[in-house]
């Protein structure tokens, strides 16, 4: 995909209107960053489309309880309960605590997983020293995956529907010439401070080892068990770049989707497409190619190398058995 074409979908392709039939009742949701942006407007949509239970995972308690009172002033008469879980993409320890608090759910039929960042400059995890983008776009966004698919897996089994994981993925995962794959630890290359320069590209290349790293996971879990894709939302004025210049922020307002088609096109991966887009990309609502090295052999490679750095990387900050627990039931979940 071009740039120039890029910018033709973003001024001239606009999602549909979700069924209007579509409906949530007896379900149960978590959407992560879901206090603003296409995570709120998703969660708007799942409370207008009657879901059972809707859990906004946030970061702060009063962002949270806000973005619960704006949903639900928007649904007045809405029977959804609303909760707020607390999560902290950047600590472990926050990931973990939520993933056993999910782990105790009844059911969990749809997993949102749109939490990310975009820092313009290099900046580390106070609880990890790890690099933000990484930790946040990739390493916490894989191990709350891990955490959530047994929980997805019952649902699946007792209802007899699969259970969803969507992630909020980005085109810009065809914009990096992904410089990192030529060291010997791709990940630890992205981790060391004098490797990072560019952070547009940082962002780029944090978008593209996740989008690698869940679609190795997909290959591995089946779609009837848990079905897994990915979206791309697009540039939606969601304040994603509230730390750039005044430049970016205009060309948000300009060329950016409203968050509401961005919550859209997140609710029509994760609700209305069936398991046939089990590890795809859908961008503008559609099952679209990644980019050519991602298909690639030497990405197919590089995919596998990435699935075993990352569980690497883990280790340092997940207990050696929870880890192994977790990697153990993604071997099984075909069984």
């Amino acid at each position: 995909m071009t740039f120039v074409g890029y910018l033709f979908r973003q001024v001239f392709v606009h999602p549909s209107q979700i069924p209007s039939d579509t409906n949530l009742e007896d379900q149960t949701i978590i959407i992560t960053g879901a206090n603003s942006g296409i995570g709120l407007e998703a969660a708007r949509q799942c409370v207008r489309m009657k879901a059972k239970t809707l859990i906004l995972a946030v970061r702060s308690s009063c962002k949270g309880e806000a973005a619960k009172k704006d949903i639900l002033s928007t649904n007045p008469g809405s029977s959804t309960q609303v909760e707020i879980w607390i999560l902290d993409m950047e600590s472990f320890e926050s990931v973990l605590a939520f993933g056993e608090r999910a782990s105790a759910l009844p059911f969990l039929n749809i997993a949102m997983l749109n939490a990310g960042v975009f820092k313009f400059e290099w900046t580390v995890s106070e609880s990890s020293g790890i690099e933000s983008s990484l930790q946040v776009n990739h390493l916490s966004t894989a191990l709350l995956s891990l955490l959530l698919l047994p929980v997805l897996r019952k649902t699946s089994q007792e209802s007899g529907h699969p259970a969803r994981l969507t992630i909020t993925s980005s085109e810009v995962h065809m914009w990096t010439p992904f410089k990192e794959q030529k060291a010997e630890k791709i990940l630890d290359r992205l981790n060391d401070k004098q490797f990072f320069s560019d952070s547009m590209d940082r962002y780029s290349v944090s978008k593209l080892v996740s989008l690698m790293w869940i679609r190795e996971l997909a290959s591995r879990v089946p779609s009837e068990a848990v079905t897994i894709n990915l979206i791309n939302p697009g540039s939606v004025d969601t304040g994603l770049h509230r730390d750039g210049n005044k430049f970016i922020q205009t060309f948000d307002r300009v060329v950016g989707r409203t968050p509401e088609e961005g919550g859209r096109l997140l609710i029509d991966a994760a609700v209305v497409k069936g398991e046939n887009t089990h590890g795809k990309y859908l961008s503008e609502a559609k099952v679209t190619n990644m980019s050519a090295f991602v298909r690639s052999k030497e990405g197919e490679k590089i995919q596998k190398r990435l699935w075993d750095e990352t569980a690497v990387m883990l280790e340092s900050h997940v207990p050696q058995s929870k880890l192994e627990e977790m990697l153990r039931n993604v071997d099984t979940m075909g069984d």
